[in-house]
């Protein structure tokens, strides 16, 4: 078998093991199944298991010991960071609204304090890549291109936790890019919504190239509001 095939099927077992987790089909200290009887529910060999077991392990999700075999473990040990746990958790209709909330509380925290990094201390080529991404939002937008309208509004706020050149703030990129996602196609109307709020993302770039870090932190804000309510009326979060 190829290295190719066998991470396939790694990933394979991963992700069904991650969702059952994530879902709560597999509680917190239950012991999931062994090597063996993973081995023939999902048809491959002990090397793929073990790699989707030790990555479970490195994303906190489970836990092996000896004689205890490998345990769930509760959900404030998992990497929440991680596109892979979130994809999960917002898969799972039983957790979701909780980490909506979760997410969309972060956002309010590390968003809105970028963007006035941002405004302080981007490059001109950063500044460049924001409006670029902005661009692409309008077009998309003009479009009625939904995918790319994703794709783009990505962009727009990952270039803003790039241009701030803090590594920690970088790191919720993840985070930025699952909740997009997720939003855009559940929220009804999306792309009504999705240029209904152009003009709050229009307002940050603006701060930013106007280098006032005051304006732009209230801007951000203003645009993660709007989704808020949005997610409210999809009755995603309370």
């Amino acid at each position: 078998m190829s290295v190719t095939a066998r991470i396939r099927r790694s990933d394979n077992v991963l992700d069904r093991l991650g969702a059952d987790i994530a879902a709560g089909r597999l509680t917190t200290g239950q012991t999931i199944p062994t090597e063996t009887e993973l081995m023939e529910l999902y048809s491959v060999g002990r090397s793929s298991v073990r790699e989707a077991v030790s990555t479970l392990a490195g994303l906190g999700m489970v836990t092996t010991a000896p004689r205890r075999g490998t345990t769930v473990t509760n959900r404030s040990e998992w990497n929440t960071l991680s596109r892979d746990v979130l994809r999960w958790l917002m898969d799972s209709k039983v957790m979701t609204p909780g980490i909506l909330e979760a997410i969309d509380e972060a956002r309010r925290v590390f968003e809105p304090a970028s963007a006035a990094l941002v405004a302080k201390r981007a490059t001109r080529l950063q500044i460049i890549d924001i409006e670029t991404a902005y661009a692409q939002m309008e077009d998309a937008a003009l479009r009625g291109d939904a995918e790319a309208a994703v794709l783009a509004d990505r962009e727009f706020h990952l270039a803003i936790l790039k241009a701030t050149g803090n590594p920690i703030l970088q790191a919720f990129d993840s985070a930025i890019d699952s909740i997009l996602g997720v939003l855009f196609g559940v929220t009804a109307n999306h792309m009504e919504n999705f240029r209904a709020n152009l003009s709050n993302h229009l307002a940050v770039l603006e701060a930013i190239r106007l280098r006032d870090p005051t304006a732009a932190e209230r801007a951000m804000l203003d645009t993660i509001q709007f989704t808020t309510e949005k997610m409210k009326v999809a009755k995603l979060i309370e």
